[in-house]
């Protein structure tokens, strides 16, 4: 059963670009605090999927020879793993692509200036425990049929997010520090979505179903159309515009 141990050094790029594109897999990352740029190690149990880096001057790709996007091996035994550390020393960007996999990342404090997420189908988890030092000025992710859990999404300090998906589950917490004011545009289909928002944050969300229905909790008021937060009532700054078209399924707004 192969382990290959992954070494990726920074690139000469002012702004490099890391791009992980793997076939169905579980994918483990967090931050580290020490030199280069991505360390770890793969775990092929089957020996039939090579692993393969590609190192440029403009950033660097992992990937596999032959990426399997399909079901993940019924036999736990069977699905590969990558257990990955990234760096904190740089700003880049970087763009995730995967079929039907298991990922959980920690992005806390990882000074990212883009982030891009294509998955088919499985598990999403993707945390910000700790602010993004870097203003990012897109966070965008499509998905399939992904059970998606976002957490602390203000610390992943963007501008802009925009999320598409089919039928899906999602839990997005938009909890940590809103830094400056932030935009989020949602289009799904068949989903199940919920927003939950700090009390603090002000917030304001346009909500749109075609056959599905939203459910509002305590703690936002309907004004102009809008659902707002206390804070956002009452002009506090900055502000998180949240803009959901949901096509067939259940919204729910919640503060924290």
């Amino acid at each position: 059963m192969g382990d290959t141990p992954i070494d990726v050094a920074y690139p000469t790029a002012e702004v490099p670009h890391l791009r992980i594109a793997v076939g169905a897999c579980r994918l483990t990352a967090g931050p580290h605090g020490g030199e280069g740029w991505v360390i770890g190690n793969y775990h092929d149990p089957t020996d039939s999927r090579p692993i393969k880096v590609i190192e440029e001057a403009g950033g660097a790709s992992i990937t596999e020879a032959k990426p399997t996007f399909g079901r993940l091996p019924a036999v736990l035994g069977g699905a590969s793993d990558y257990d990955l550390e990234i760096g904190k020393e740089r700003s880049f960007a970087l763009t995730i692509e995967t079929g039907a996999s298991d990922f959980d990342l920690d992005l806390g404090g990882v000074p990212l200036s883009r982030l891009v997420v294509k998955q088919g189908a499985g598990k999403f988890e993707m945390d910000f425990p700790q602010p993004n030092p870097e203003r990012m000025g897109l966070l965008d992710i499509t998905t399939g049929a992904v059970g998606l859990e976002l957490e602390n999404l203000a610390n992943a300090n963007f501008s802009e997010m925009r999320l598409s998906g089919g039928a899906a589950s999602y839990d997005l917490d938009f909890g940590g520090t809103l830094a400056h004011d932030a935009l989020v545009t949602i289009e799904t289909g068949v989903s199940a979505m919920t927003v939950s928002v700090p009390a603090t944050t002000a917030t304001k969300v346009f909500a749109e179903t075609t056959l599905g229905t939203v459910d509002v909790g305590d703690g936002f008021t309907k004004k102009e159309g809008f659902f707002l937060t206390k804070a956002a009532l009452g002009g506090v700054g900055p502000v998180l515009t949240i803009r959901a078209g949901i096509q067939l399924g259940s919204l729910q707004l919640r503060t924290a």
